[in-house]
Order: C-alpha cells, then structure tokens, then sequence
C-alpha cells in the first residue's frame, strides 16, 4: 500500500465513536489437539480442506456466535456508532505436533500456505453473511503456515470486516504478516517446536515489510501486531517514520490492536494518538506460569507522560465458555482445567469510547 492510500485513502464513514471489545482468553503456548467440534450457538458449518484447520475455525466460528449472544444486551452492541472488536490470541491456529506429517509440515505446526487464504474466505463468509456481525471487527488470531520455497514460517493475523450500512472501497479482510520470523532451518528442531512454542527462539526481521500493520477502515488508522513485533516497537516505528515523511499529514493511530502468546502492553511500543486504546489478548500459559491464566489488557495511551493507564477492572468482566470441544481446547492433557485455569471471554460491562 503506498503512502497516499494509506493516508487519505477508504472512503469510510469514519463514525464510529464508541468500542465494545470482547477478548478470547485461550491458552496458545503450547500445541494442542484440535478435538471433535460441531456446530454450536447456531454457527454455520465450515468447510475446510484440513480436518485441524476446520476443527480449530469452527471452535473460533462457535465462541464468536456464543460471544455475540450471550453479550445481546450488553450496551453498544446495536449502536451503529460503536466498534464491536473481537481479538483472539497469537497461535490460535497452529497443528497439535500429533496432527503434523513430515510430508505437509514444516515444523511449529505449520499449515500449508495456501490454506490462509481457505480460512480467510471461509471465516469471512461466515460472518458477512449475518446481520449478528454488522459493526464487528474480528481479529482471527494468527496462523502458522510453512513457505513453499524457502525453509520458513508465516505467522498471519487475520482481520476481518463484518455487515457495515456502507462499505469503504477497501478490502473486507486482510492477511497481515508478522514481520519479526522464527527461523526453523533445523528440521528436527523445527519438528521439536510445534509442541513448544519457546523452542522457536531464533527470530530475524523481514526486511521487504514495511507498514504492513497499519489498515485504513472505517475512516479510522488501525494498528494490528502480533506479541513480538509489539516487543520490537514495530507499529510505534512505522509512525515514527510517517510522521518524518509525511509531518503534520499524517494522522494519528486510532486502535490498536495485540494478539500475542507472551508479551504484555509495553509503554514505548504504544503507538496510538494520546488518549487512544491499545488493547491485548495473550495466549501464553505455559507449566513454570501455572498459577496464571493468559492475559487480557485495555487501555488508554497517555501521550504527556508516555504510558498506558489501564482500565478499571470494576469495568471489565470475564464469561466462562461451556466445557467440551466445541468450545474449549483441551490443554496440557487436562492439566490446565485440573489446576482450576478458565478458558472465556473478556469483555466491557459496557461501550467506551475510542478517544478520551
């Protein structure tokens, strides 16, 4: 995207004034066994090449219905000037090393790269086609996908628009790579990594992207990172360097938004205008945490002092999913529900709004 475009470009409404967000709060850290899942909360049937991937995107299809239900009356869901924002976590859709093949895999779980766009379409249609989602932003999480013609792993965030009274010229969903790659040039230490995540630990920045996390939506400048490239100050860089080309032009960040397995808001990677939200859905639990459930974090960036000041938690309330595969993962082999560890979503007693 150029310059221009991503400045004056989408024709949005840019109306929106308030945001209601909804945070799935699933451990991600290590792999885990897609399960059996069905159609559940009157999701539609998804149908995908990959029995894992389909497993994994009806569970996500299910939880995004539930939320969407059980949440009816919360105050902003019919409000056509608020955002209803749902964020889930960095590795949602990663194979459990049990599904992996050495003839499809990659290592770290990777699906094949075709099938991001397969999953795109298929969440996309599912949620454009009902008026449930008009309003609604989905930020799908990320999915591993092996590259075809070189030893490597996409790690990509997918977004998506629902229903909107009138749609910019922009395009419904985007892909968005995360630009800091573990490198898996080691077969046996890649096929080590899809059950551990941490053992991915040689990372290297991509340097043909550049501004790949900022979208222009709605009339609004949204940033979307995955947890690294948070840590690396990638969003805050790219408007740094914005804000040298193109001086007073550029606008400010209006939302951001973090799916991450690991990593909390940062102070210096805050990257929306002052008063902005920055908001975090983290996927990481791991057996040395297993005291702590993944985190969920919102709240308002303040520009004089170069903080973020979190919401009250008086304002923030957490919804425990129904038990079973259609909505739950089973995670470390059941120990994590044996410890007492909830999987649910977050959300806000109530819409706020985007801008203080």
């Amino acid at each position: 995207m150029d310059l221009d475009t991503l400045v004056r470009g989408g024709a949005g409404r840019g109306d929106y004034s308030h945001l209601l967000p909804f945070a799935w709060m699933l451990p991600t850290y290590y792999a885990a066994p897609a399960g059996k899942v069905i159609p559940s909360s009157g999701a539609p049937l998804l149908q995908l090449p990959d029995p894992d991937l389909q497993a994994r995107a009806q569970r996500l299809l299910n939880v995004l219905y539930w939320t969407a239900q059980r949440h009816a009356n919360l105050d902003g869901m019919v409000d056509e000037q608020t955002l209803k924002v749902f964020l889930a976590p960095e590795f949602l859709f990663r194979k459990g090393a049990q599904a992996a093949t050495a003839a499809t895999d990659a290592g770290f779980g990777a699906y094949p790269e075709s099938l991001r766009h397969e999953l795109a379409g298929a969440l996309y249609s599912a949620i454009n086609g009902t008026p449930l989602f008009k309003n609604w932003l989905l930020v799908a999480g990320s999915l591993c996908a092996s590259l075809t013609q070189r030893r490597g792993l996409l790690n990509s965030i997918l977004v998506l628009r629902g229903q909107r009274a009138q749609m910019d010229a922009s395009p419904p969903y985007v892909l968005l790579e995360k630009l800091y790659r573990p490198r898996l040039d080691d077969a046996a230490a890649a096929r080590l990594a899809d059950a551990d995540q941490s053992l991915a630990s040689r990372y290297a920045l991509d340097p043909e992207q550049s501004l790949d996390n900022l979208i222009r939506w709605d009339g609004m400048m949204l940033g979307v990172e995955l947890g690294l490239d948070h840590g690396q100050q990638t969003l805050r860089n790219d408007m740094n360097y914005l804000g040298r080309v193109l001086g007073p032009e550029v606008p400010g960040l209006d939302l951001q938004l973090i799916a991450s397995c690991g990593t909390s808001i940062i102070d210096p990677s805050c990257a929306v205008r002052g008063g902005g939200l920055v908001v975090l859905a983290d996927g990481q639990h791991t057996a040395s945490q297993a005291s702590i459930e993944p985190r969920f974090q919102i709240g308002r960036h303040d520009a004089q002092r170069g903080v973020l000041v979190p919401l009250p938690s008086s304002d923030i309330v957490f919804s425990e999913l129904p038990r079973g595969d259609d909505y739950q993962i089973d995670y470390m082999r059941g120990r994590y529900a044996q410890l007492g560890r909830r999987q649910g979503v977050w959300s806000c007693k109530a819409k706020i709004p985007l801008q203080a």
